[in-house]
């Protein structure tokens, strides 16, 4: 079988027999989420395809973005400060597929701030087949003292939490949260193809009540109702809908709207991204170069210096490709009734918390620690 969906990012560090495994893994995601859940509102997913089965020649794609910073963190939070601090405390709360680590020195001054959105089942992978790729990768993106005592047990199982990636103050390798996984977001595409219908037989279209009917990932977040939305618009238009090869989540953008450097220096001067490909960037790191004579503390944006990652998080959006194909051709059947809990008559969704227990997808679909 040759392989068709490729490494998140453009990425090249896969030799050919891994390559060949990663293929079989993600076509494991897409094989698993096309097929229907036993539970009866949940729905049929007649309108969700495997791209390794094949794509006609009408097929359109579709980025969806959203904000990087945590809608959990903000919605429990009563000011700015407050979530930027929640926000730097821990990578479990980074749950919009982007999670950052603060490098300080001793002083508490911020030397670097990493971001990353890639996929720990990559990694998982890459260690099986090609352990000193990943030290090596280590090494160049987190620290020059990582050993492999660190990162491999006594056995020569790869820790995906480890010394130099389990925190947000000693660097960030690949995301570690539970729901940030690229099988995950195949799931919730697969639930979010679901077109459903109101009690008075109307379409639903609104991202809160699709999702809190559907249960396919958690309301109080940007990214899962975004992106329900989004793959369901694309499937009420009559298309059969997935998500782009490769599949995986990178930026979509930084804005430096707003930001403001000393002596004039332009903000692209601090940023880089240094993994991924042009339009499939997967890894940022926010660092002043040497001998520019000021420090990240020294930066402003919108008016306050720099203090936490989070505020750099502030003005970053994540992304994922929809794919649709076979325009308008699809049967597309409205399900009446709903696998979560309908969203409330006049509720606003900001109110209702993280969503129904029953939510599918990203923690219970693809994820392993």
């Amino acid at each position: 079988m040759a392989t068709f969906f490729s490494p998140p990012g453009g990425l090249t560090d896969l030799n050919e027999v891994a390559l060949d495994d990663w293929d079989k893994e993600v076509r494991s995601y897409f094989e698993s989420s096309t097929q229907t859940p036993i539970a009866t509102f949940a729905g049929p997913r007649n309108q969700f395809f495997n791209p390794a089965d094949g794509i006609e020649d009408d097929a359109v794609t579709q980025p969806v973005g959203w904000a990087a910073f945590p809608l959990p963190i903000t919605t429990a939070s009563a000011s700015d400060e407050e979530r930027w601090v929640i926000g730097d405390e821990s990578r479990s709360g980074q749950v919009e597929y982007c999670e950052w680590s603060v490098d300080r020195a001793e002083d508490g001054t911020i030397v670097r701030i990493t971001f990353t959105c890639e996929d720990r089942e990559y990694f998982r992978l890459l260690a099986r087949h090609q352990p000193e790729t990943v030290l090596d990768l280590y090494r160049e993106h987190v620290s020059p003292q990582v050993e492999r005592r660190d990162i491999f047990d006594a056995a020569g199982r790869y820790l995906t939490q480890n010394r130099w990636n389990a925190n947000s103050s000693t660097g960030a390798m690949h995301m570690i949260a539970a729901p940030n996984t690229i099988g995950a977001a195949i799931e919730l595409a697969a639930g979010a193809s679901v077109v459903r219908a109101r009690p008075d037989g109307s379409v639903m279209t609104g991202a809160q009540e699709l999702i809190r009917c559907g249960a396919y990932g958690v309301p109080n977040r940007h990214s899962d109702p975004t992106i329900g939305e989004a793959i369901n618009d694309l499937a009420r238009a009559g298309h059969t809908v997935s998500l782009a090869d490769p599949p995986e989540l990178s930026f979509e953008s930084i804005s430096f709207t707003g930001w403001s450097l000393p002596g004039g220096a332009s903000p692209e001067t601090v940023w880089r991204f240094t993994r991924g490909v042009e339009g499939h960037h997967v890894r940022g790191v926010l660092e002043v170069p040497e001998g520019a004579g000021f420090g990240i503390g020294d930066i402003e944006i919108d008016g306050q210096p720099i203090r936490f990652g989070g505020q750099v998080a502030d003005k970053i959006r994540i992304k994922v490709v929809g794919l649709a194909h076979r325009l308008g051709q699809a049967v597309v059947r409205p399900l009446g009734g709903c696998f979560g809990a309908p969203l409330p008559s006049g509720a606003q969704p900001e109110s209702l918390g993280a969503g129904p227990p029953a939510a599918m997808g990203r923690a219970a679909i693809h994820t392993r620690i």
